[in-house]
C-alpha cells in the first residue's frame, strides 16, 4: 500500500525496476548458460575427433597397447601445451608428453559409456574432459581427453561482463527516457492543474476540454461536485436569509409582549429571554452562512472591502475614529467574501470597541498558510481571562472581549485551520488565525508567536 501524498512518477519508476531488474538477471543467466553449452559443444566436438584419432593410433603387442606418435597431433607432444590424453586399461596406462608430471586419477570405464564434465587442471588450468569406454580388437581400454578451456571463460566472462556494462547503461537511459516520457505525459494534466489553481484564485473554476482519455472522467467528476457544492451553498445562503427575514416578525412581537407587560419582573423576564434568542439566532444563522469552501464563488478583497468595515465601525463608535495600521495584500485572497466578511468583521469590531485610539491587522501568506492578526491599545487582559476565552466555544461576556470569537472560531474550523489568543504589546487583545490552502502544511507547523 503505498503511503499518502506519494509521488506517481516514483510509484512508476520504482515498479519499471521491479519489472527490469529480474529481467535483466534472467537475461544474463541465459546468456551465462548459452554460452558455457556452446564452449562445451564445440570443444567436445574437438575432443571426440581426438578420441578417434587415438583409437586409430593404438595397436596391441606384447607390451599391451601401445601409440604411434606419427598419428598424433604435435600439441599432445608438447609440455602443458593444453592438449592431453590418457589411455587407461587392466595393467597398464599411455600418457601423452603434454602431461609431464601431472597424474590425474582416471578410472576405467564400461565399453560404450561417455562422460564430458570439467575439472580444475594443472596451475591455473580449467579442463573440459572427454572419458569413453572403448573395445578394440576384442579388448577393452578407456580414453580420457582433456583440453585447457581457461580462455574460453575468459573470453566468456569478458563478453558477460561487457553485456552487464550494457544493461546497467540500457538501464539508466531506460529510466532517463522514463522521466522524460512521464513528465511529457503529466505535462497534459498542466492546463488542468492550472485551471484548479485559478479556480482558488479568482472563484471561477473551469476546466479545459482537451485533457487526456484517462483522466476525463475525473475532470467531470470534479466540475459536477464544485457545481453541485455551489449551487447547495447558495440554497443553503438563500433559506438562512429565509429564515432570518421569518424570524424577524415573531421576535418583534415577543419584544412588543414584553413592553406591554404591565408587571415589570415579567417584562424584565421577556426582555432577556428576547434578547437570548436573538443573539443565539443570529450566532446560528451567521454560522449557517460559513461556506468553508476551497473552492469559493466570490473571494474576499480586502483593499475593497475594509474600507467600509471601518467606515461602519467607527459609525458605530460614535466618532471617535480608531487608527488602523494595516498590512494586506493588493489581491484577492482565495478564501470565500462571506466567510472573511463574518472573521475579519468580528476580530476588528470586538478591536474597535476595546481600543484606545490604534488597531493593527496584517493579512499575510507563508508556505500556502495565510496568517490574519488584529491587535489592539486596550487595557491590559489577564492571562487567566484569555485561558477562559481560549477554552469555551461559546464565550459569555468577557471584561474586554466577547461574543463574535465564537463566530470567529466557527469560521475559523470549517477552513482547518487554528486560532490562538494571546496579549497583545499595545496592552490589550491580539488575536493570530492561521488558514490553510487545501494541500498545503499544516498550520501547527508556523510558529505560532508572532506579533504584529
Amino acid at each position: 500500500m503505498n503511503p499518502p501524498g506519494s509521488s506517481l512518477e516514483h510509484r512508476i519508476r520504482r515498479e519499471l525496476m521491479i519489472l527490469m531488474v529480474p529481467a535483466f538477471v534472467l537475461l544474463l543467466l541465459l546468456l551465462h548458460l548459452t554460452m558455457s553449452r556452446i564452449t562445451d559443444e564445440y570443444v567436445g566436438s574437438r575432443l571426440g575427433d581426438d578420441v578417434e584419432n587415438i583409437i586409430t593410433a593404438l595397436k596391441w603387442t606384447d607390451q599391451g597397447w601401445q601409440i604411434d606418435d606419427n598419428q598424433l597431433g604435435e600439441a599432445f607432444k608438447r609440455v602443458r601445451s593444453g592438449h592431453y590424453f590418457i589411455v587407461g586399461w587392466d595393467g597398464g596406462q599411455i600418457r601423452s608428453r603434454s602431461l609431464w608430471d601431472t597424474a590425474p586419477d582416471v578410472g576405467l570405464l564400461p565399453t560404450g559409456k561417455q562422460l564430458q564434465f570439467q575439472v580444475t587442471g594443472s596451475g591455473d588450468e580449467r579442463w573440459l574432459v572427454w572419458q569413453q569406454g572403448v573395445s578394440k580388437g576384442a579388448r577393452d581400454f578407456t580414453i580420457w581427453v582433456a583440453e585447457d578451456i581457461t580462455a574460453f571463460i575468459a573470453k566468456q566472462n569478458e563478453y558477460e561482463y561487457s553485456l552487464l556494462t550494457i544493461l546497467v547503461g540500457l538501464t539508466l537511459l531506460i529510466m532517463l527516457l522514463q522521466r522524460r516520457i512521464l513528465h511529457w505525459g503529466f505535462a497534459s494534466l498542466k492546463p488542468m492543474q492550472t485551471a484548479l489553481l485559478r479556480g482558488k484564485i479568482d472563484g471561477v473554476l473551469t476546466l479545459p476540454k482537451a485533457v487526456p482519455q484517462e483522466v476525463q472522467p475525473l475532470a467531470d467528476a470534479i466540475e459536477r461536485l464544485v457545481d453541485h457544492s455551489r449551487k447547495q451553498l447558495s440554497r443553503s445562503r438563500t433559506a438562512t436569509s429565509n429564515l432570518a427575514h421569518e424570524l424577524k416578525l415573531p421576535l418583534q412581537h415577543l419584544k412588543l409582549l414584553a413592553e406591554a407587560t404591565g408587571v415589570e419582573d415579567n417584562r424584565d423576564s421577556l426582555k432577556q429571554i428576547y434578547t437570548q434568542l436573538q443573539r443565539r439566532i443570529e450566532g446560528e444563522l451567521r454560522r449557517a452562512k460559513i461556506s468553508g469552501s476551497p473552492a469559493p464563488v466570490d473571494l474576499f478583497n480586502p483593499q475593497e472591502e475594509l474600507p467600509y468595515l471601518v467606515e461602519l465601525l467607527n459609525r458605530k463608535r460614535g466618532g471617535d475614529e480608531i487608527d488602523l495600521v494595516q498590512h494586506i495584500p493588493e489581491f484577492a485572497i482565495p478564501f470565500d467574501r462571506d466567510d472573511m466578511l463574518e472573521l475579519v468583521g468580528n476580530l476588528l469590531d470586538n478591536a474597535w470597541e476595546h481600543a484606545n485610539s490604534r488597531v493593527l491587522l496584517s493579512i499575510r501568506e507563508s508556505r500556502g498558510v495565510w496568517t490574519i492578526i488584529v491587535s489592539d491599545d486596550g487595557p491590559d487582559i489577564a492571562p487567566e481571562t484569555i485561558a477562559a476565552m481560549e477554552n469555551t466555544e461559546s464565550p459569555q461576556q468577557h471584561d474586554h472581549h466577547a461574543l463574535g470569537l465564537s463566530i470567529c472560531r466557527s469560521v475559523v474550523h470549517s477552513y482547518g485551520g487554528k486560532m490562538q489568543l494571546h496579549a497583545a504589546r499595545l496592552g490589550g487583545l491580539q488575536v493570530i488565525i492561521d488558514l490553510p490552502l487545501s494541500g498545503s502544511e499544516s498550520p501547527d507547523d508556523n510558529d505560532s508567536n508572532r506579533e504584529v
